[in-house]
């Protein structure tokens, strides 16, 4: 009984450091809206979204903190909040706006490209209004196609990060207009 009680003990200190070094308070959450017709997602403070029709939780990396959703179709979205300064290219928080989008897009793109041999392409960018990069990594690893759709933007001081993964459902148009919606359209 004693040794229970030492490992539960050790637990709850192991989860309270892991709390205490956390920076924010984070509230995550959201779900169908059956009435709208739309799921909602929402990583508070860091931002929130909105995606038409039923989509359904899959997995979360804790690597790049990204919610993986699919819908019935089996198409694949992630979505990812931060705050800007969270990168190591951003640590003081310098780069804001599309300095900071830019930089992201450099740092996360060139991850992609030397690690795996991807190629990249800038679809669009917005620099005056909504800072905002849409961009495509796309190629092969290991015989598996990878061809996804990203918009990175940035609001506030805080980073929302959109994919659409490989899926040939979807025209290219769809997708950048998908991305585009997640990210223009006010919650």
């Amino acid at each position: 009984m004693k040794k229970y009680k030492i490992g539960i003990a050790l637990v709850m200190a192991a989860i309270l450091v892991s709390c205490a070094s956390q920076r924010d308070n984070v509230i995550t959450g959201g779900e169908y809206n059956e009435v709208k017709n739309q799921t909602d997602y929402f990583v508070l403070p860091y931002g929130s979204a909105v995606l038409p029709g039923k989509w359904v939780k899959t997995r979360q990396s804790n690597v790049s903190f990204q919610q993986f959703f699919k819908n019935k179709d089996s198409v694949t979205v992630a979505i990812a909040f931060s705050r800007c300064n969270q990168y190591p290219f951003n640590t003081k928080g310098t780069k804001t706006g599309f300095e900071f989008v830019k930089a992201y897009y450099e740092w996360d793109s060139n991850y992609f490209i030397e690690k795996y041999g991807l190629k990249r392409s800038v679809i669009e960018m917005d620099s005056i209004v909504s800072n905002y990069y849409l961009y495509r990594i796309h190629g092969a690893i290991e015989n598996s196609k990878i061809d996804n759709y990203f918009l990175l933007g940035e609001k506030n001081g805080f980073m929302s990060n959109f994919c659409v993964m490989a899926t040939d459902k979807w025209t290219e148009s769809y997708k950048i207009d998908f991305l585009k919606k997640l990210f223009l359209t006010k919650n």
